[in-house]
């Protein structure tokens, strides 16, 4: 090896020496530094990250059956079940300014559209889909909260459950939104049931 060679090769290596003993600087994340002192750079499983072929997250462990999350409150009536939910649940909220300026906001993000403005199942989805009863008959005026807030969690007739777009907070608020609504329209007739036609025509 020439001196030119071997004078390289020591400067390299007095240059390298540093890196291999201390480590270089840490950085931001992600670390590229290669920085062997930095336990972020190590292999590791991590948490919901899938492996290179696409499976589920290998750091993730499955919860024990039935665990129920912390801030998950289930629901625990069934769809046919609206009147032991009108027994049994009860406005938390008061039908205080801020609590009526929440449901009027939701209400009208998502309840308009079938709903209409007030509440008499005029929305624009009507135009498509079959129409709501009015919330201003007065059997829905007669109503517990708890029978109005069923609704919105299990669905009726062709209305899905609302459950994963509004929280339990989001419709006691609605459900004031409601009352008030009620209070300022009049009371709307009970909706026209349709009667199958008779035999040559005549209904």
């Amino acid at each position: 090896m020439s001196r030119v060679a071997k004078s390289l090769a020591l400067a390299a290596a007095v240059l390298l020496l540093p890196a291999c003993d201390l480590g270089l600087p840490a950085g931001r994340t992600p670390h590229r530094e290669f920085n062997r002192l930095d336990m972020a750079d190590q292999p590791r499983l991590k948490p919901q990250r899938a492996d290179i072929f696409g499976n589920r997250p290998t750091g993730m462990m499955e919860p024990p059956q039935g665990t129920v999350a912390m801030t998950e409150h289930p629901y625990p009536f069934a769809q046919n079940e609206a009147d032991k939910a009108g027994a049994a649940l009860k406005n938390p909220l008061q039908p205080t300014p801020e609590v009526l300026a929440h449901g009027k906001f939701m209400y009208e993000n998502v309840c308009i559209t079938c709903h209409g403005p007030k509440g008499a199942g005029d929305g624009l989805v009507t135009q498509l889909f079959p129409k709501p009863p009015s919330l201003m008959t007065q059997k829905v005026r007669d109503w517990p909260d708890g029978q109005l807030y069923h609704r919105p969690m299990r669905g009726q007739n062709s209305m899905p459950s609302h459950a994963r777009q509004v929280d339990e907070r989001d419709i006691w608020s609605i459900i004031h939104y409601i009352r008030k609504m009620q209070s300022e329209n009049p009371v709307a007739p009970p909706p026209v049931l349709q009667t199958a036609a008779a035999p040559g025509g005549k209904s």
